[in-house]
């Protein structure tokens, strides 16, 4: 299964997500992406993913693809 990770820089620029988008969906960042910011958000969504990136909704560190067996850099 397919799935989006949204890496944030700080604690602060995750809770400005959750505010602006509601999400809800956050996780421990893995540390094989990063050990920057220790929260991410799981995104299932293609279309979700895509409007972030696109308007700029929110600040982000980055945005990784999970695959079946690896963690790809989107964005």
């Amino acid at each position: 299964m397919n799935y989006y990770i949204i890496v944030f820089k700080n604690t602060h620029d995750a809770m400005t997500a959750d505010k602006k988008l509601a999400m809800k969906n956050y996780k421990p960042t893995p540390t094989l992406i990063t050990q920057s910011c220790g929260i991410c958000v799981r995104i299932e969504n293609d279309d979700e993913i895509n409007s972030i990136i696109e308007n700029k909704e929110i600040e982000f560190k980055n945005i990784y693809k999970r695959n079946e067996t690896e963690y790809i850099l989107i964005k």
